[in-house]
């Protein structure tokens, strides 16, 4: 009886400084060691539990790495297709176009596929009167012109280094910007990078 239990003492493996190292820094590789006879049920779960973890922080690597893929993709096919666009010059020299907010408004609530195609990406500048001036949730300033009712009125995005500049500003006032069309949010145009026009 007593060379049995000295037998099985015998066989039972523990897990030695290498192998827990190993199995710590490369488990994929030496996590299969803890398979062999005599290492005990404890041992072989936190090792396998380990080398799940680091299997799915690779797979969760794998996607990120991925993901970062797809956005340069995207990226680098978007500079190319920026290259292609004519030159700065010429698309300055195209004289810029003018209308009033009232007009903006009416044309996203008529069509805002073709409103797009008018204002989207282009600098125009655009009159009218000032419904609100306010900031956004980042502190940059913005105006609301008129537009044909009082929820859709174009908004106006300015840098914050115009704060001065707006802050002479009063409800009720005409004014002229010079913007880039940025598109709308539920029917209510958009412009960006604004400047108060003279």
């Amino acid at each position: 009886m007593t060379e049995a239990v000295a037998v099985a003492a015998h066989q039972k493996r523990q897990v030695g400084f290498l192998l827990g190292l190993g199995i710590l820094f490369f488990p994929l590789l030496f996590g299969w060691m803890l398979l062999r006879k005599g290492h005990s049920v404890l041992s072989r779960i936190v090792g396998f539990t380990w080398m799940a973890l680091c299997l799915v922080s690779l797979i969760g690597m794998g996607s990120a790495s991925k993901t970062s893929y797809d956005n340069y993709k995207e990226k680098a096919a978007a500079q190319s297709s920026s290259s292609n666009a004519p030159p700065k010059q010429q698309v300055q020299s195209e004289p810029m176009k003018a209308y009033t907010s009232a007009k903006v408004a009416q044309d996203y609530d008529d069509n805002t596929v073709a409103a797009d195609m008018q204002y989207k990406g282009k600098r125009v500048k655009v009159s009218g009167r000032i419904t609100d001036i306010n900031t956004d949730f980042l502190g940059k300033p913005y105006l609301v012109l008129a537009g044909t009712n009082q929820f859709t009125g174009p908004q106006f995005k300015f840098d914050k280094s115009d704060m001065s500049s707006l802050a002479t500003l009063k409800k009720g006032a005409q004014v002229s910007v010079v913007c880039i069309g940025k598109g709308d949010v539920v029917k209510t145009p958009m412009f960006e990078d604004c400047e108060l026009s003279k």
